[in-house]
């Protein structure tokens, strides 16, 4: 018999800034610290006094996991265990964090150097100790560089997915997620009460769909997330054969770069330079103006058009009906690009503005949908004890009464500032 303490700091009935403190043997490991991007001002996790954290792990670069790290560093040095991916795509993330706050930030770059000063490189299929607690990493398949982690003392072992995703990308390979042995879960429910389609089916639509819109002369402008869903897309582009001409612009041209650097993260290496060597690089506003008089693709941050050259092109190319945007990227409640969906406008300062050109989503998620979800927890032992995170209320209360009605499971779904404390045999 032993007991684990489980405190949610973030993540809990809500989707962002992930946060999670776990007591396991002698140590306390705090399991990301990330942000929610709010329209006036980040929202950040509860707090925990940095000097009684033992150790830290960020599973993945996603400022929802990571933008508030930088602040625990301020006072303190603890070791973070990472894979060197995540740390290169983290300082992108935040450098653009810090130069675009309109607000003010409780850190500055400085802090995230000290940060990366503590990080302990680690990898996928790795396995390290911190005194009493052994730590064992696994590919997540959500973004290049994420992580799964179990966490084990004794004959307890504690599972954490991180965001995760079972099905295989053009970018990435599935994530492999052991979860036979473990006693406790904590998974994301994401879209626990969605299944997604299937990817194959996904990608050729909208590669036909792009094709038709430049062939008939139009412009495709596809608002993308800067890491990971703007170089998914050039390269489902590429597998498919999509001839005609691609730019790629903001920061996900940095990215490219990263991951250009570091192919042992990528499912298809040459997959992805092929679609590198077809793509051209926007490098300033004479290669911005030229994209819109021409029939093309355009990829471009932000996935969303809170900012970011995309809101650029939104601008040049809305107005036309032979256009197209087309969103590859989930839309948040109150960005421009939910309102462009939900009601063919979005607002341009204070004027609303009518969306000409065609507007289509693709569901491109690198999350597990539903169907996913369920498979990886039919896997676990009878005696599991299953915390849900990062969901929505409505979307996590399914996943709970189904984990427990349908699984047999006891299933718990916390929210901010809940501690549990689990006795297992």
């Amino acid at each position: 018999m032993g007991k684990v303490s489980i405190k949610i700091l973030g993540g809990g009935q809500e989707v962002g800034r992930s946060a999670i403190l776990l007591e396991i043997g002698s140590k306390r490991l705090l399991l990301d610290y990330g942000v929610m991007l709010e329209e006036n001002a980040p929202q950040f996790p509860l707090s925990y006094p940095p000097k009684l954290i033992d150790a830290i792990v960020l599973t993945h670069a996603h400022l929802d996991h990571s933008g508030a790290l930088p602040m625990l560093y301020i006072s303190t040095s603890k070791p973070l265990y990472t894979t060197e991916m995540t740390l290169s795509l983290t300082e992108v993330l935040i450098r653009d964090f810090i130069k675009i706050s309109g607000y003010y930030l409780p850190y500055e770059f400085k802090d995230f150097k000290e940060m990366v000063k503590n990080a302990i490189p680690i990898k996928a299929n790795e396995e390290t100790h911190l005194g009493d607690v052994s730590l064992r990493f696994n590919n997540a398949g959500h973004i290049p560089g994420s992580l799964s982690v179990s966490i084990s003392s004794g004959d307890i072992n504690v599972l954490y997915t991180g965001d995760f995703n079972m099905v295989e990308t053009c970018l990435l390979p599935p994530a492999r997620v052991e979860v036979k042995d473990a006693d406790v879960i904590i998974i994301e429910g994401t879209y626990a009460a969605f299944n997604h389609p299937r990817r194959d089916h996904v990608e050729k639509e909208f590669v036909t769909n792009v094709t038709e819109v430049v062939e008939n002369n139009g412009k495709v402008l596809i608002p993308a997330f800067a890491v990971g869903r703007a170089q998914e897309i050039l390269c489902v582009l590429t597998k498919y054969n999509f001839n005609h001409t691609i730019y790629l612009d903001g920061m996900a041209r940095t990215v490219t770069e990263i991951l250009l650097k570091n192919p042992s993260f990528l499912r298809d290496p040459a997959l992805f330079k092929k679609a590198y060597k077809k793509t051209t690089i926007v490098k300033g506003w004479e290669d911005r103006r030229n994209a819109v008089k021409q029939p093309c693709a355009i990829i471009s941050p932000a996935g969303m058009l809170k900012g970011g050259a995309s809101v650029y092109y939104l601008r040049r190319l809305n107005k036309k009906g032979k256009n197209a945007i087309f969103f590859v990227s989930y839309q948040s409640k109150g960005t421009p690009g939910r309102e462009i969906l939900e009601e063919g406008a979005f607002t341009d300062g204070r004027k609303p503005v009518k969306v000409k050109a065609r507007v289509k989503w693709f569901d491109f998620s690198s999350h597990c949908g539903k169907r996913e979800l369920e498979q990886v927890l039919k896997n676990a032992d009878s005696s599991t004890k299953v915390i849900i995170v990062h969901s929505e209320k409505e979307t996590g209360e399914l996943f709970k009464r189904f984990c427990e009605r349908e699984l047999g499971l006891e299933a718990y779904f916390p929210k901010n500032g809940d501690e549990l404390t689990l006795s297992i045999k």
